[in-house]
């Protein structure tokens, strides 16, 4: 469940000042490690995690206690629904397996935050989570100035297995 805390924070950056959790519960071994990838090399805002090997997801959200969660279009909403008790689907980025805007559609018609094609992950996962969970930058980390005056955090992002 979000931690109030990141997102209560008047005034400064939820992201880049409250370092928020994302658990990417991608199905496919081999997108849910490159999407991990993306995420712990793209911006060190957040502390990405993924489902170990057989890992539930009830078991992950449990353990990590994510902000945001990033999960495939077959899984959702049913995950968010039946396995995430209370976990709000506006926190979802549900991954879909091709550029249809039906999918898309299905998906913000059922709650998610965003909707995103296999083929764009790489160029739209970053700015889709940041708007999801409040950041107010673009890019995120916003530049070395505004670092440097005291608005942008140092957290790094971190994965576990």
């Amino acid at each position: 469940m979000p931690e109030p805390s990141i997102h209560d924070n008047h005034g400064a950056c939820p992201v880049c000042d409250g370092q928020p959790r994302v658990l990417v519960a991608i199905r496919h071994p081999g997108m849910r490690h490159l999407t991990g990838d993306l995420l712990a090399r793209e911006y060190h805002c957040w502390v990405a995690s993924d489902l170990a090997g057989d890992e539930r997801l009830a078991d992950a959200l449990a353990n990590v206690r994510p902000d945001l969660i990033v999960v495939d279009a077959a899984d959702f909403p049913g995950c968010c629904l039946a396995t995430l008790h209370g976990f709000p689907p506006a926190r979802a980025v549900v991954i879909g397996p091709e550029p249809d805007p039906g999918y898309r559609a299905q998906a913000l018609a059922n709650g998610a935050g965003a909707w995103i094609p296999r083929e764009r992950v790489g160029e739209d996962l970053g700015p889709a989570m940041r708007s999801i969970l409040g950041c107010v930058h673009d890019p995120c980390p916003p530049p070395l100035g505004e670092a440097l005056a005291g608005t942008a955090g140092s957290g790094s992002a971190t994965r576990r297995r």
